[in-house]
């Protein structure tokens, strides 16, 4: 079997999109350099961005029901390109922070619909591979993104905002006019999805969260260990270039198909491995050891969390599903920072065995949770036999026979 062609277009659509997608990590500094604000208001900034981003995915999976999920995707990339244009020319710093949080309101809505989407169009074996070469996708544009930013941003910072400005509506363009007409899944008020209620999504939501938080904190604490380390700050872009090279190269041979939480565990437990090597060893060496290890790590995470969600939810709400989901990363992208910053105020060792230390712990949670034997709800969209989480199937639903 072969992706649905509403897959390709997303990929390719989504890797356009991620190559002006470099702008986020250089909000501060824009707000620090080109309006005056200190860096405590930066950091402040920062932080009601990623707290709007939560706002973002609920409204994401809302839109979808509303308008459907090609439109969706197209809404929030076009407010996306607009709140960035905001950020880019910004008269003041008070236009500037209206617009950072504006950003934050529209950057996830896209998320939600077209991960979906995905779910919508693709048959359930093809799931993984779907989703982890989504990801894999993503990787690959962010290898050229780095080099584009360094281009760009030579000519200043809020060329930065403008160019990821500007490859959001060359996305949007391509979703709007080459991706074939979306599924609508009528609502059946008799078996509506409830996905705060779904507590295996509810346990998935609070594993991703502890990932997504030290998925985030790293990158940003890596400057400050080679700094510590007598290295220079610039090269934690050197480490992440290899990082995203082994994921390329390590994705086809590890992508078999296996049970999606045993890899999760797996892949959980080695970046803990990772994490607990540069902690050890925190110098050049062991940071380049550590980066190639957590690589591995996510080789074996990509696509499978996004696969777990999906068979979760019912057919006519695989976005709201999304949504609730992914608000993992604005919680994370809110409390990460501070986290990080009171960790390594301890020195960088001690924030990469704590790091490890939380790593292992989702490992052990996601283990002990795939195996709760928690009563599937009945819903018309898991179909009589489905695999659920745990690699056990889903029971029939009673008084339904309907299919997707």
């Amino acid at each position: 079997m072969t992706l649905p062609r509403t897959v390709k277009v997303l990929l390719a659509a989504r890797f356009v999109n991620r190559l002006g997608a470099f702008s986020m990590p250089f909000l501060a500094v824009l707000l620090v350099q080109d309006h005056g604000a200190s860096v405590g208001v930066a950091g402040l900034a920062v932080g009601a961005f990623g707290a709007a981003t939560i706002v973002s995915r609920l409204l994401g999976g809302r839109l979808v029901a509303v308008a459907g999920s090609k439109a969706a995707v197209v809404i929030g990339l076009c407010g996306t390109a607009g709140a960035q244009l905001v950020v880019a020319v910004a008269p003041s710093l008070a236009v500037a922070l209206a617009g950072a949080v504006l950003l934050g309101l529209c950057f996830e809505i896209y998320e939600p619909a077209s991960q979906g989407l995905i779910a919508d169009v693709t048959p359930d074996p093809l799931l993984p591979a779907a989703y982890g070469l989504l990801a894999v996708t993503l990787s690959a544009a962010g290898l050229v993104a780095g080099l584009i930013a360094a281009a760009v941003g030579s000519a200043g910072l809020s060329w930065l905002f403008a160019v990821d400005a500007a490859t959001a509506l060359a996305c949007a363009v391509l979703i709007a006019t080459a991706m074939p007409s979306t599924p609508r899944h009528p609502r059946d008020p008799s078996t509506r999805a409830r996905p705060w209620t779904d507590r295996r999504l509810l346990a998935l939501t609070v594993t991703g969260t502890a990932f997504a938080t030290v998925y985030l904190a790293v990158p940003m604490a890596l400057p400050f260990a080679l700094a510590a380390a007598g290295r220079e700050p610039a090269e934690a872009g050197l480490l992440a270039a290899l990082g995203a090279l082994v994921i390329l190269a390590g994705q086809p041979v590890l992508r078999r198909h296996a049970d999606p939480d045993r890899r999760m565990v797996c892949g959980y437990l080695l970046v803990a491995a990772g994490l607990a090597v540069a902690g050890t060893f925190p110098d050049l060496t062991g940071y380049t050891i550590s980066a190639v290890v957590i690589a591995l790590g996510e080789c074996l995470l990509l696509g499978y969390a996004s696969t777990l969600v999906a068979r979760l939810a019912p057919a006519d709400a695989k976005a709201a599903y999304f949504s609730v989901y992914g608000i993992t990363w604005g919680i994370a992208l809110t409390v990460g920072p501070p986290l990080m910053g009171a960790a390594l105020a301890h020195g960088p060792r001690t924030f990469w065995l704590v790091a490890a230390g939380t790593m292992l712990a989702t490992a052990a949670a996601h283990r002990l949770l795939a195996g709760a034997r928690w009563p599937a709800r009945e819903t018309s969209s898991r179909r009589p036999g489905r695999w659920g989480p745990a690699g056990r199937r889903w029971p029939a639903p009673r008084g339904s026979g309907s299919r997707r």
